[in-house]
């Protein structure tokens, strides 16, 4: 190329000294110009795109103080004999205080490291740190990953334009740091924590909450759900209206990690007048990568959540004392916080807002009341007090979806102001549904309705079976079904939102597995892979048969509907 170039450049030079010799003087200096200029940029640019090792001095065999203005652009290790840990899902981070209160995740181990060769990671951060810190696998106590060379650039060489906060995947991150690293492992004790939320490359929040385990049989297995509470009420991923209360869902129990997303779009489409919005992230705790999550609105009332009235300690009269109240029929004993209950013929539930320590005794009094009225109305044939529409759809998302905890969990009711009327929903907790659980599977080979299969909620399911032998009941169950099915409700429908759903946390989901896959002997008593390690191959033949569950149960339950409705008209 040099051999062409100055081959060209003679003939235009002697073309040029044909025309005039003093042209010639004045076109060679503008041409050495322009070739020394070309030079000193094609130096300088290089010089700016070259990497620099950044010294530092390890604090511990964790902690590294940098000794220099650079900002880290790759990190690199190498794996050999005398070096056999597995840093797979190991996490980086920085900060500007020593105690890492600032600390940020800068990078992750996402591929399986190379014998005796560099392994190395790009980071893309365009600000320098005085610190950095490893913090290996959740399941590897090691912290030692020296040596590590530290390699970047000047800051004034980085174009802050392009500022990018990191990602593990395409999905948002939650990083959450507790007060002295403490391990969240009770539902009753809370720990102080920092939440920091970065979406899009960008950190979205950084504020102070509460964190603490959440759940029943979700809080057993070593993937906990967590429920956090903010200091304020905080707008969270662009979602309308401002909550301090959020849960993070482990779904630890669903192989396929998107039963609880299916379950509330089928609620969306089914028009609940209220579907808790969820959202799959990723989750780092205490710097430790915990693997694929999803935060979801906590069930409560609120003008973006359960809409209705919000009570307080004056409404002791009507219509204020009328509503609104958030209720639960729950089998799972009683529980801190809330009034736990029994109706007359022996239905568990408790009162969930207002809370124990707001309600008055009036407004106990009162939903009580309404509550054994409502009950004995319906033991009667009198339905004027139960809405119809939103019973119909509470029980067909229940009987569709499959879900074992039918009639003793997370069956939740609500009565508003000045309505007499009590209203179901909404949905909640689908991880052991669609064929997850032992004791419904094979779901669609069941020729009956389910709710008789799971537990109850003491005399739930007398309750229900009273109102599923009732003409009104299910002919107005069989109207709402023809008609979603004819509308907003199909096939293809599920089938897409399934596909769509698996291609948008396929890679936070896999990188779960790498965590977690170990832990199966201690899931769920009823969960249908008990004691089986699960991989991926497990995953996507679980999502297949959420698929073909999803086909054949329109057609089942249509056909458990039409029988339950010819043995009434018999």
């Amino acid at each position: 190329m040099i051999y062409i170039f100055n081959k060209l450049l003679f003939l235009h030079i002697f073309f040029i000294n044909l025309l005039h010799p003093i042209y010639m003087r004045i076109y060679i200096l503008f041409l050495l110009f322009l070739i020394g200029t070309t030079i000193v940029s094609l130096y300088s640019r290089q010089k700016k795109n070259s990497l620099e090792e950044i010294k530092y001095t390890a604090k511990d065999d964790k902690n590294m103080e940098l000794n220099s203005n650079y900002v880290i652009t790759r990190i690199s290790w190498t794996k050999n004999e005398k070096n056999k840990l597995n840093y797979l899902l190991g996490v980086f981070e920085v900060a500007n205080d020593p105690s890492f209160s600032d600390a940020i995740p800068i990078a992750m181990i996402k591929d399986q490291e190379v014998f005796n060769e560099t392994n190395y990671i790009d980071v893309n951060v365009t600000q320098t740190y005085k610190y950095l810190r490893y913090i290996p696998p959740l399941y590897q106590n090691q912290t030692d990953i020296s040596p590590i060379k530290l390699y970047g650039k000047p800051s004034s060489a980085i174009n802050a334009d392009s500022k990018k906060e990191f990602q593990p995947t395409n999905l948002p991150l939650i990083s959450i740091y507790t007060q002295d690293s403490a391990e969240p492992l009770s539902k009753e004790v809370k720990i102080d924590c920092q939440v920091v939320i970065i979406n899009d490359g960008k950190t979205e929040l950084r504020e102070n909450a509460t964190i603490k385990v959440r759940g029943k049989s979700t809080s057993a297995p070593p993937k906990k759900p967590y429920s956090i509470k903010f200091t304020k009420k905080q707008k969270i991923l662009g979602l309308k209206g401002s909550y301090k209360k959020w849960n993070l869902l482990a779904n630890f129990f669903d192989t396929s990690k998107i039963r609880n997303a299916l379950a509330l779009k089928m609620s969306e489409l089914m028009e609940f007048e209220f579907t808790p919005r969820c959202f799959a992230v990723d989750l780092i705790l205490n710097g430790a990568y915990r693997g694929n999550y999803y935060l979801c609105d906590d069930v409560q009332i609120g003008k973006h959540r359960i809409n209705i009235d919000e009570m307080n300690k004056n409404d002791t009269a009507e219509p204020n004392i009328t509503g609104g109240y958030f209720f639960e029929i729950d089998d799972r004993g009683e529980r801190e916080g809330y009034i736990n209950l029994e109706t007359q013929k022996g239905i568990k539930w408790r009162i969930k807002e207002p809370e124990e320590d707001d309600i008055t005794e009036e407004q106990k009094e009162y939903i009580i009341q309404k509550m054994n009225q409502f009950e004995s109305a319906a033991y009667n044939g009198n339905f004027t007090n139960m809405d119809l529409d939103s019973f119909s759809k509470f029980f067909l998302m229940d009987e569709f979806c499959g879900d074992p905890d039918e009639i003793s969990s997370n069956y939740y009711i609500y009565k508003k102001r000045n309505d007499d009327k009590f209203y179901f929903g909404p949905v909640w907790d689908f991880d052991l549904a669609f064929d997850n659980d032992n004791r419904l599977y094979p779901t669609n080979e069941k020729t009956k309705f389910l709710y008789g299969l799971g537990s109850s909620a003491g005399t739930m399911f007398n309750f229900t079976d009273m109102l599923i032998n009732n003409k009104i009941i299910i002919n107005h169950i069989k109207a709402t079904w023809e008609k979603l099915k004819s509308t907003t409700l199909n096939e293809s429908i599920l089938i897409d939102f399934i596909e769509q759903e698996d291609n948008h946390i396929k890679e936070s989901a896999i990188l779960d597995l790498t965590i977690w896959n170990t832990y199966a002997p201690v899931r769920n008593e009823y969960f249908r892979h008990k004691g089986e390690p699960i991989n991926n191959e497990i995953r996507e033949t679980d999502l297949n048969e959420i698929k073909e569950y999803v086909k054949k149960r329109f057609v089942c339950l249509t056909s458990i509907i039409n029988k339950q409705l010819q043995k009434l008209n018999n």
